[in-house]
């Protein structure tokens, strides 16, 4: 519920997806559950339909999906609530469906300059030094697509979270894909990130 651009993130996040055509949401509570149900409701105030799934203890991004009603048929879109971004969903969802996979994980790139030169050894013999390199990863960007078949076999009433998910999926066949993201991206969990986002990401207008 931290506000950036004037209202709770996760407005935002809910008004991003309504805006790209989805209606029907469900949410993933516990601490302070009342909270966020209290102030968005059935969710018609912004024009969508949102239900909540009650985690009776913490059960990790993969394991709050077991709560999810058995009828669901099309892939489910997963995102964390702490997330601001840009992302096409169609085009994420096109990218599912081309790929045939079970289970899709958004990845972007992220940087990492090592502060030292990097010193190559063979032995004790001196290869090279490299100066300060930078070094590039796939990172998971918390932002998912769930086919039906990859909602099977997680575990009721456990922790669980999504790499394991992916994982087991990985390790018994099941074809995963990682989608990169090239827009705007931001996790506010980190304070620094948070103080970006509220400079960068714009004011809701009154």
């Amino acid at each position: 519920m931290l506000k950036v651009g004037g209202k709770p993130i996760l407005e935002t996040i809910i008004q991003s997806f309504i805006d790209q055509g989805f209606s029907n949401f469900f949410v993933s509570l516990n601490y302070k559950a009342e909270v966020i149900s209290d102030y968005f409701g059935d969710g018609s105030r912004l024009g969508a339909k949102i239900d909540y799934l009650h985690e009776k203890s913490r059960l990790g991004t993969a394991g709050g999906l077991s709560l999810l009603p058995k009828n669901i048929s099309a892939p489910i879109i997963v995102m964390n609530g702490d997330l601001l971004t840009r992302i096409s969903v169609d085009a994420l969802l096109d990218f599912h469906e081309r790929e045939n996979a079970v289970a899709t994980m958004v990845v972007r790139e992220d940087l990492y300059q090592v502060p030292y030169g990097v010193v190559e050894v063979s032995g004790t013999q001196i290869i090279g030094v490299e100066e300060k390199p930078i070094q590039r990863h796939l990172v998971n960007a918390g932002i998912y697509v769930i086919s039906q078949e990859g909602l099977n076999n997680i575990p009721r009433d456990t922790f669980y979270d999504m790499p394991t998910h992916f994982a087991k999926l990985s390790a018994n066949g099941y074809h995963t894909a990682a989608f990169p993201l090239h827009e705007y991206w931001v996790d506010i969990g980190r304070l620094d990130e948070l103080e970006r986002a509220q400079r960068e990401w714009p004011q809701e207008i009154q």
